[in-house]
Parts: structure tokens; C-alpha cells; sequence
């Protein structure tokens, strides 16, 4: 059902206009064209304006942003995030020099101070921010004089800068349900219901050996005509989509302009240079996109290569300059380290084996100690096979409405059963829900048990029916209930967190007491995937008393920090491969975010917070909550169990509040229905019966609300062949419209010949009989055929044919 939603969206703009204000004591030099260029040395990718005379004068440019009309007019601006690459040019000259974000001669947010003589990149803070205040928006660089050699020329150069603007509108979102009911398809993707924003698109990938009898129907509408067949790349190569993680393990490490790759030429490194203080350790880590590889894909090889050096021909493990693969947070392969200070390609000789599935998760960690090295590209090749060279694709655009999406095949083959046993049809419908098995009919054999899942959309359950009786009691829910974790000292640990119930933060319980550590275990015993926020405060002694987070199911040591490590216990912690984040780069009293991904079932997270032997600052401590546990997986669902089916069976899910109207089909004995039974549909649907005569030369006719509808039939047929034996089967279509009220559909098949009883012994002639084996008929030819108590014996040219069990149609 389309919904009203906030649709998030953002855009990130450049500098394309520039303007500019000078006193009695400063006047404009120069202005070059804008470009977003953040290059370290001066050229023509700069604008820069003169402040060359007068004591305290103070002169500014601005600098404008057209693009941001872009932003749809009724959007509310939830965040913005500003960057600006500045220098003054002799910081005696010019006494301060600040960056600020203004709406045309408001001020917005706090200015940044940004005196450096070397080229330098600031972040701003950007403040709260209306859609209309955007209208002015502009970045302010403006310089004051200082009182030294006041006559003489000094300048502000701007290089460039960026503004990402996070924002939301109020839309309409409408559910696009993809549903495969056959065999004939390896798979589809996505699979289920998609919300899509309106005037949004939307790819269905069909992925099968062969469609040719393969149909595909949107809204009742069969769009099979509208697939494009797709080659699948069985190599993928992929360069850093983004740099993820940036950051100090430990010590007074800085990273510096870790963006070091180049996607046109990845194979090239970069002067960015990525370094750590003597006695520190930092990290950068880069993601891949890799969602081109199909999920039917058997991986056969993972190769990367990184361009780069080291900075240092020592290898000891204080000058670093180590890669390591990671599907998340799970290590896969071997690291391997840079050896040589002359720019050269490696490929990583050990990345482990990969699944499909941990290359959603792809990362590459760049680990450096004293001015490690440099990165520049990273290529990242992945060869897979598939069952099948190609795949499908359906899609839509502009989507305005919900949309239903059957895989189906064009003619149902009915399904093999054995002639000896019962079968019965078991019909499953549903509305704002899934299943498994999916909606529609499933024949199963006499005296089987069934479960059936039912995921809802809505939380409403306002129907649930099995042959039309009430089974609203028998339903088993489950999930919809994330237990919350518990927090315990860990194992061995002094010291641990106690829980503030004013603040809602687990608070470390060391503060003051020199050369301690305090260590706790978080422990998750979750139903389904979950994505688990953290937000937490370090504001300590920096770069020595500070938190880290451990990763998934990986124990801490209990030991207090050692200042001559730098935050890294001189045996387990010192490698950093126990930690998820070092919280040191983030001395301040201001909360950060951290999350991670964790599968379902028990796992833990240790937390420590470790002191050194010195002095105490600030909070001395990490504080540390849980913000949000959000499912990643369907977690609130029932289950209903059919036990010992000993006949028909008709099921109906239907959740929210809705109007709706039943579709019935039966037969007698001589077809099959798909679906057959009681369906439920929505005002508007389309619905599509099949109908497969127990004999291809069986007489069908149908009615619907006592009408006779049977010239509204579709006949398609198709032959197949199985261990040899070709069959033709036929199938009648009837199909219903915008469908507006109930419909009782009847669906009567009777043979064009008949069954031949004979009483007592005695010959039958013609020319052809029918033989049924195995629920096939096949044409028997004969002379004549005699019947003697029950058993049938055929005659021809040759011999003569012991055939029991043979049912003879004149």
C-alpha cells in the first residue's frame, strides 16, 4: 500500500560565485575562476584576496552557491557539513583569520579559525539552518591586520570547498512486491516488497538458465516482451568507492589527506602523505562496490593490488605500513606490508576465500606507525562463474503506484504425483504480509505436515482464516521484541562500568586511580541481524587516558595503558587487531557514534577505558550507551501449522485496516486449479487462474457469479520432455480486472470419450485405446484388446501384451 514518508535525500555543492568587501585599508588584488581543487601548492586553482594596508583592518570574501536551488523548497534541512581549504600568507602580518557559514549577512553556526600558512582543511560548524536561509547560503574567509608592518601586503587564498546538505520532504513511498512461484528461475532481485519514492525507479534482475516459458505480469499485465537481457561480467574490478574510517589507534598520530587515490588512474600514488608521531599508529580504511556481482554467484578468485611506498626503509614494528582485507569486522587473509620506499604496485598474496556474501562488506585497512607511507590506488578483481552467462531485467520508471510483480511460468506443469496417493491443494492469500510459502497453491501428499510463515507489513492483524473458520488463536508470533543486553565486568578485570540513571551512560569506574583500566563486556542475544548504535564520550588526558571498543566476540586485555605505548598494551592490545575504535581522536565532551552489524544469536563487545600513570583530566572516563538496536532482518512474524492435511485447505492473512473481496475457485475431480480455493484480493487487483485438465482433449467450461465466462479462456500449451517422453500440456487462463466485488469462480472439465466397463469377459475393438501411467496418458495401438477379470490384454501384429491396470476409452 503506498504510504506518506520523509524522503532523505542530500546534495553536496561547490563554490561557483564569489564576492567580495574591502575598508579604506584593504583593497581586492585578484580573483580567480572557482574550482573544488584542494591542492597543496599555490597555482591558478585559487581565488585570493589583498589586505595591504592599515592597522585591525579587516577584509572578507565570500563565496555563493547557485546549485543550491536544487533543494526542493518545502525540504527541511536536517544537517549540514561544511569543508574549506584556506591559508593566510604570513600569519604576522594578518592577526586572526576565521572561516564562517552565513545566510546572506547572518552568521551562521561558530567561526573556525584558520591562520595557517600552509594550504589546510577545515571543517565548519554549520549551525541550524531554515530552507529558506539556504537561499543566501555562503562560505565568509575574512582576515584582520595585525599591528606589525601594517603597510605591507598579505593575503588570503582560498582553494576550494564543499557543503553537503542532508535534507527531507514529505512523499509518497508505494510497494513494489516481486514474487518467483517456479522453478524455472534461479532467483530474483530484490525479492519481496521494495518501498519505492515516487518518482522513483526500480530493476527487477531475473536471473535463469532459460525464460522461455517463462512469464512475467505487473498488475495482472503481462510485460514479459518488456525484459532486456543482460551479460553478467564474470569480472568485476572495483576501485574505493569511499573512504570509510580514518583515524589514530594510538599516540599523537595525524592522518594526513588520506584520500590518496585516483579512480581514472588507480594505479598511481598520490603525494598524500599518511603519517604518524613517533610512537603512534593510524589507520584509513576504504569500501568497494561490489553489488554488480549477482547473488547467484560462485566467487573463484579475489585478487587486490595497492599502489604505494613506505615512508621508512626500517621495518621494526614502530614504523609501519601494513594492508589487511576485512568483510567488516572478520580479518580475511594475511596482511602484508609494504617493503620498499620507491613507488611500487603489490598484490596482496594471501586474501583468504570469500563468499558472496562478505563481499557485501568489503574493506580495505591501510595500518601505519611513524609516517608510515603512502596509498594510492587499489584495484580490487573479483572472478566468479554463474549457471548462466545472462540475466533479465524489468524495470520501471517514475513509479506513481503500487505495483504486484509475478515470475511465473507461462504454462503451469502440473506437478509429478504419484497415482497411488491423495493429494491435496493447500491455498495461501494474503494482504500487507509475506509468506513462505509464497501466496498461491501448493499440492501436497495425504497426511503432511505444514508450517507456514507469515511476515506482516502492518501490525494489524485483522484476519486470519483457514477454510474460512477463524485460526486467529492458533497463530505462534514471534520476535518483535529485541531483548536488551546486559553489561557485566569482564572476565579478570578490576574495574568495570556502572550504569548513571540520570544520564542513561555506563560510566568507568576508575576515574583517578593511575595505572588502571576498567573493562566491560556488553553481551547481545539477539533474534535476528541487528544494527547496534553506541554513542559515547571520551574527554580525558589525551592521547593518554582514553576508551576502546573491541570488536565482535573478541576479548580485551584487562591491562592499564603504558604512556611509552601510546594506548597500546604492550602484548594483546599492541597489534590494534582486537579493536574496533580507539577513541583517543576523539578527546571532547561532545557525544560520538559508533556502530556495527551483529548476527543473530549471543555475541559480545568488550569496552575498556585505560588509565596511565600520570596525571588526570576532564571527565576521566569513557561514557558509553546503547542509542538504537535496529533489525536488519524480518523480526515480528507467525507461524500457523497444518498437521496431518487430510484435505483442501484455504488460508488468508490480512493485516491493517483494508477493504477487500474473496475470489473462490473449485473444480471437480477432473482439473487442477492454480490457485485453487479461496484467494483474497484488494480493490483494483488483477487475478490470474489456471486451470490444467486432467486430459488435454477434457471439455472445459467456467462460470463466474453463475455466468459462463468460457470463451474468456486463454489456451496455451507447450511441450516438454522428461527422461526422454515428451508431453504437451495445456493450460486455460482466466483472468479477473480491477477487480471490485466477490467472484465465485466454477471450473467443470469433462472427457470427449468414455470409460469402458465390461461385466463379463469379452473383446473391445477399435482403433486406438488410452493407456494412463503415472497420471500421463499415451496412445496404445492395437488390433483388439480382451478383457478377462480385471486384467487387459492388448493384441498387435506382433505380439500379444500383459497390460494390467489399463483404463479403455472408446
Amino acid at each position: 500500500m503506498s504510504k506518506q514518508i520523509s524522503i532523505n535525500d542530500s546534495i553536496t555543492l561547490i563554490p561557483d560565485g564569489y564576492s567580495s568587501q574591502n575598508s579604506s585599508y584593504s583593497s581586492i588584488s585578484t580573483s580567480y575562476p572557482i574550482t573544488n581543487a584542494y591542492t597543496d601548492s599555490r597555482s591558478n586553482n585559487y581565488a585570493y584576496i589583498t589586505c595591504n594596508t592599515g592597522s585591525r583592518a579587516t577584509t572578507y570574501i565570500s563565496f555563493t552557491f547557485s546549485e543550491v536551488s536544487n533543494i526542493p523548497s518545502n525540504a527541511t534541512i536536517d544537517s549540514i557539513t561544511a569543508k574549506a581549504k584556506v591559508q593566510v600568507s604570513n600569519s604576522s602580518y594578518i592577526s586572526t583569520a576565521v572561516l564562517q557559514l552565513y545566510s546572506g549577512a547572518t552568521a551562521k553556526g561558530s567561526s573556525t579559525s584558520a591562520n595557517t600558512t600552509t594550504a589546510t582543511q577545515y571543517s565548519l560548524t554549520a549551525g541550524t539552518w531554515t530552507r529558506e536561509e539556504l537561499d543566501d547560503l555562503q562560505i565568509r574567509y575574512t582576515g584582520t591586520r595585525g599591528t606589525n608592518n601594517a603597510n605591507r601586503a598579505a593575503y588570503l587564498y582560498f582553494y576550494g570547498a564543499d557543503i553537503t546538505i542532508n535534507y527531507s520532504v514529505n512523499g509518497t513511498a508505494y510497494e513494489i512486491t516481486s514474487v518467483s512461484n517456479t522453478d524455472l528461475v534461479d532467483s530474483i532481485d530484490p525479492e519481496g516488497t521494495t518501498d519505492v519514492d515516487e518518482g522513483g525507479d526500480y530493476t527487477l534482475n531475473i536471473y535463469a538458465d532459460d525464460i522461455s516459458n517463462v512469464i512475467v505480469e505487473d498488475n495482472g499485465t503481462d510485460v514479459t516482451s518488456q525484459l532486456v537481457q543482460k551479460e553478467l561480467e564474470q569480472i568485476v574490478e572495483s576501485y574505493p568507492e569511499s573512504q570509510i574510517n580514518t583515524g589514530v589507534n594510538s599516540g599523537s598520530g595525524v592522518v594526513n589527506n588520506p584520500i590518496g587515490y585516483s579512480a581514472e588512474n588507480p594505479n598511481t600514488s598520490s603525494t598524500s602523505n599518511i603519517y604518524a608521531s613517533s610512537g603512534s599508529t593510524g589507520y584509513v580504511e576504504y569500501s568497494f562496490d561490489l553489488s554488480s556481482i549477482p547473488n547467484n554467484a560462485i566467487i573463484d578468485s579475489v585478487s587486490v593490488k595497492v599502489s604505494g611506498k613506505r615512508e621508512s626503509s626500517t621495518t621494526d614494528s614502530t614504523h609501519m605500513a601494513k594492508l589487511q582485507l576485512y568483510s567488516g569486522s572478520t580479518l580475511k587473509g594475511s596482511s602484508q606490508e609494504f617493503t620498499s620506499t620507491s613507488l611500487s604496485t603489490i598484490t596482496l598474496s594471501d586474501v583468504g576465500t570469500w563468499t558472496r556474501e562478505e563481499l557485501q562488506n568489503a574493506k580495505l585497512r591501510f595500518t601505519f606507525a611513524y609516517y608510515g607511507g603512502y596509498v594510492g590506488g587499489v584495484t580490487w578483481k573479483v572472478e566468479y562463474t554463474t549457471s548462466n552467462p545472462y540475466f533479465w531485467q524489468y524495470t520501471l520508471t517514475n513509479v506513481n503506484d503500487d505495483h504486484t510483480i509475478y515470475v511465473t511460468e507461462n504454462v503451469v506443469i502440473p506437478p509429478d504425483e504419484d497415482p497411488q496417493k491423495t493429494y491435496y491443494p493447500v491455498t495461501i492469500s494474503s494482504i500487507n504480509a509475506t509468506t513462505e510459502p509464497n501466496k498461491g497453491t501448493t499440492r501436497v501428499e495425504i497426511g503432511t505436515t505444514e508450517t507456514i510463515t507469515i511476515y506482516p507489513s502492518d501490525p494489524l492483524l485483522s484476519l486470519a482464516t483457514d477454510n474460512g473458520v477463524d485460526i486467529t488463536s492458533q497463530l505462534v508470533h514471534h520476535g518483535g521484541v529485541i531483548p536488551d543486553p546486559t553489561v557485566t565486568t569482564a572476565p579478570g578485570a578490576s574495574y568495570g562500568f556502572n550504569l548513571n540513571s540520570s544520564t542513561g551512560y555506563y560510566e568507568s569506574t576508575n576515574a583517578g586511580l593511575s595505572s588502571s583500566a576498567a573493562v566491560c563486556r556488553v553481551t547481545f542475544d539477539l533474534p535476528v541481524r541487528c544494527l547496534v548504535t553506541f554513542q559515547y564520550i571520551n574527554y580525558a588526558e589525551e592521547t593518554y587516558d582514553f576508551g576502546v571498543f573491541g570488536k565482535i566476540d573478541t576479548t580485551l586485555s584487562t591491562n592499564a595503558w603504558n604512556s611509552s605505548s601510546y594506548g597500546g598494551d604492550s602484548t594483546t592490545d599492541a597489534g590494534l587487531e582486537q579493536i574496533r575504535l580507539n577513541t583517543s581522536s576523539s578527546n571532547t565532551s561532545t557525544p560520538q557514534t559508533l556502530t556495527y552489524e551483529i548476527q543473530s544469536g549471543e555475541h559480545y563487545i568488550d569496552i575498556k577505558y585505560g588509565k596511565d600513570q600520570a596525571s588526570d583530566e576532564h571527565n576521566d572516563s569513557l561514557q558509553w550507551k546503547i542509542t538504537d538496536i535496529e533489525p536488519l532482518d524480518a523480526n515480528d512474524y507467525y507461524t500457523y501449522t497444518l498437521s496431518n492435511i487430510s484435505e483442501q485447505h484455504s488460508l488468508i492473512f490480512i493485516f491493517g485496516n483494508v477493504t477487500y473481496y474473496f475470489v473462490n475457485s473449485s473444480t471437480n475431480s477432473n482439473s487442477k486449479l492454480f490457485p485453487n480455493g479461496q484467494m483474497v484480493q484488494l480493490p483494483g487487483d488483477d487475478y490470474r487462474l489456471v486451470i490444467i485438465p486432467e486430459d488435454n482433449n477434457d471439455t472445459v467450461t467456467v462460470t463466474d457469479n453463475n455466468a459462463d465466462v468460457t470463451t474468456q479462456l486463454e489456451r496455451k500449451e507447450v511441450t516438454t520432455e522428461k527422461e526422454g517422453v515428451s508431453t504437451t500440456v495445456v493450460n486455460y487462463i482466466y483472468r479477473l480486472t480491477d477487480i471490485q466485488a466477490t467472484h465465485n469462480i466454477v471450473v467443470l472439465s469433462s472427457t470427449s470419450t468414455k470409460n469402458v466397463y465390461i461385466n463379463d469377459n469379452g473383446w473391445v475393438s477399435g482403433t486406438d485405446i488410452l493407456k494412463k501411467d503415472n497420471d500421463k496418458w499415451s496412445s496404445v495401438r492395437y488390433t483388439r484388446i480382451y478383457i478377462h477379470n480385471g486384467t487387459a490384454w492388448v493384441e498387435d501384429a506382433q505380439r500379444t501384451i500383459s497390460a494390467k491396470g489399463i483404463t479403455v476409452i472408446l
